[in-house]
């Protein structure tokens, strides 16, 4: 669903647009990181009932939901306030720091190596997604092109690792 919103997110809001459709904006952007957190907390579920736990995600665990925290602190308004908006203007980047963590974590033991392959690779997508986008503030090449197909992949990346999240283990 966060990928689903996110893209969403990014198709309506363009300048100029419509109050409604200001709204609808505004109610994605606290959703899209209020569902990464639940994403955050059903994939560090299942790494825990696969007994495959580490030190890598653990920590990605912190800081993908510390990101997430800050994602929806930044869409509420406090992101307005001048000491805070440079903070929560990189929450897409702890968030996806985090993502990458766990995925690898994922990846290197045995059970869930699809899972966290998809993980991983969703997590590459969204960060060359941030770091090309001309708003981001930390942005490294702005290439508007490039972070439209690159935010589009990362949406149906999510909206994959979503899916075999919830499938069960014995299924696949």
């Amino acid at each position: 669903m966060a990928g689903l919103c996110y893209g969403a997110a990014g198709y309506l809001d363009r300048p100029g647009i419509s109050g409604y459709t200001a709204a609808l904006v505004s109610v994605l952007s606290v959703a899209v990181p209020a569902l990464f957190l639940g994403g955050l907390l059903g994939l560090h579920s299942r790494l825990l009932l696969a007994a495959q736990t580490s030190l890598a995600s653990g920590a990605g665990f912190v800081l993908g939901c510390f990101g997430a925290v800050l994602g929806i602190a930044g869409a509420l308004g406090s992101g307005r306030i001048p000491p805070y908006s440079e903070i929560t203007n990189w929450w897409w980047v702890l968030l996806l720091a985090g993502v990458a963590l766990m995925g690898l974590a994922a990846s290197s033991k045995g059970g869930l190596r699809l899972l966290g392959a998809v993980v991983s690779i969703s997590a590459a997508l969204g960060l060359v997604s941030v770091l090309t986008d001309p708003a981001f503030s930390g942005v490294l090449v702005p290439v508007r092109s490039v972070h439209v197909a690159f935010a589009a992949t990362f949406c149906l990346s999510c909206v994959a690792w979503g899916s075999v999240l919830m499938v069960p283990h014995k299924n696949r």
